[in-house]
C-alpha cells in the first residue's frame, strides 16, 4: 500500500513539473492509471500491471512485454504494426517512448532523457506524437511509424494531447491548439484545459457543462449543452464514435457512468454503470472499450477490469479481470 500511495503522489508531481494540470477532478482516477488499444482483434492494456497484450473476442493475455527500465506505463496507442507505450520512471521525474513490433514481440526504447516524463501517445497523420513534460517546459514530439523522431515542438502550457489525419492537437491552460501537416502551430480557439479527444471528422474538447465540437476540416465550432461531466481528469474519459457521444462520469470509487450523447444535440441518450475507477475508454467500431481500477474505500487497487460494450445494445458481452 505504501508503494502505491508513492506511486500516488509522484503522479501528482508530475503533473504540477509538467504544467500544472488545472483539471479538479483528477482525485477521482484513484492511485493507478490505466490506458487501452484497440484494434479488431486485439487490445493493449498498460497500467500497474505493465502491459499485456489481449485477445479481443476472449480477454486471454497473448504477451506481457517487459518495458526497459522497469517504467510505469501510463498511455498506449497502435500504429505502424506496433503498440507504442509512453511510461515514466524514476519518480516520475524520467521517461521512455518505447515502440513495440506487434509481430516479433521486439521492444525497442525510442526516448529516454532525465527530466523528461512522456506521459500521452497518439497515432495520426502518418505518424505518433508523444506529450513531453519536464521541469522547464512541455513538448510535442512527432516519430515516423518506424520508431525515428522527426520534429519536436515546446508548447508552453500544454496538458492534453490528441492526434488525428490533420496532425496533432494540443489543450493548454487557455487554448485549443493544432499541429498541421506542415508543421505548423495554430491557435484554434480560446478554451480551458479539457481532455481533447478525436473521432468522428471532429475535435471533441469538454468544458464546464459542455462539450465543443470543431470540426477537423474547417474548425468549425459547436457547443453541445451536456450538463456537468465529472471526468476523471487524466486519461481518456471521452471519446466518439459509432454514431454518438461517450464519456466516463465519476461518481465515487465503487463505479462509475458511461454516458452516451447524440453527438448533435448534447442530449443524453443513455447511461450503463461499470464497477470501479474508470480511466479509459476507446470506441471501435462495433465496440466500446473501458478499463477500470478495481479500488474499495481506503484500500489499494485489488485488480484491473477491461469491460467490451456493444454500442447498439449498450450492454457488456465480455470482461476480462487482471490482477
Amino acid at each position: 500500500m505504501h508503494q502505491r500511495m508513492k506511486r500516488r503522489k509522484g503522479a501528482t508531481a508530475l503533473l504540477l513539473i509538467g504544467v500544472a494540470l488545472a483539471v479538479p477532478s483528477l482525485a477521482h482516477a484513484g492511485g493507478d492509471f490505466v490506458d487501452l488499444a484497440a484494434t479488431g482483434s486485439r487490445v493493449w492494456f498498460v497500467g500497474e500491471p505493465g502491459v499485456r497484450e489481449l485477445d479481443a473476442q476472449t480477454g486471454r493475455t497473448l504477451a506481457q512485454p517487459n518495458l526497459v527500465g522497469a517504467a510505469y506505463p501510463l498511455s498506449v496507442t497502435l500504429a505502424g504494426g506496433a503498440a507504442w507505450v509512453a511510461s515514466v520512471e524514476n519518480g516520475y521525474v524520467w521517461g521512455t517512448l518505447t515502440r513495440i513490433d506487434s509481430r516479433t514481440g521486439t521492444v525497442r526504447v525510442l526516448w529516454r532523457k532525465p527530466d523528461s516524463s512522456v506521459q500521452y501517445v497518439a497515432a495520426g497523420a502518418g505518424g505518433v506524437w508523444a506529450f513531453i513534460g519536464s521541469a522547464g517546459a512541455t513538448r510535442i514530439a512527432r516519430f515516423s511509424l518506424s520508431g525515428q523522431l522527426t520534429r519536436v515542438w515546446t508548447v508552453p502550457g500544454a496538458g492534453r494531447m490528441a492526434a488525428d489525419t490533420s496532425g496533432c492537437w494540443i489543450s493548454t491552460n487557455g487554448w485549443l491548439l493544432h499541429i498541421d501537416l506542415a508543421g505548423r502551430i495554430r491557435h484554434i480557439l480560446r478554451a480551458q484545459l479539457g481532455d481533447v479527444s478525436t473521432g468522428d471528422g471532429a475535435v471533441w474538447l469538454p468544458q464546464a457543462t459542455s462539450v465543443l465540437r470543431i470540426d477537423e476540416h474547417t474548425a468549425r465550432v459547436r457547443t453541445l449543452q451536456t450538463g456537468r461531466l465529472q471526468l476523471g481528469g487524466f486519461q481518456h474519459d471521452l471519446a466518439a464514435g459509432d454514431g454518438a457521444l461517450w464519456a466516463l462520469d465519476h461518481g465515487n470509487r465503487s463505479h462509475t457512468r458511461l454516458q452516451r450523447f447524440d453527438p448533435r444535440t448534447g442530449r443524453s441518450t443513455g447511461t450503463l454503470d461499470v464497477p470501479g475507477i474508470a480511466d479509459a475508454l476507446i470506441v471501435n467500431p462495433h465496440a466500446i472499450w473501458v478499463a477500470t481500477v478495481i479500488a474499495p474505500p481506503n484500500q489499494p487497487a485489488s485488480g484491473y477490469d477491461i469491460i467490451r460494450i456493444n454500442p447498439h445494445t449498450f450492454q457488456r458481452d465480455l470482461l476480462i479481470h487482471l490482477d
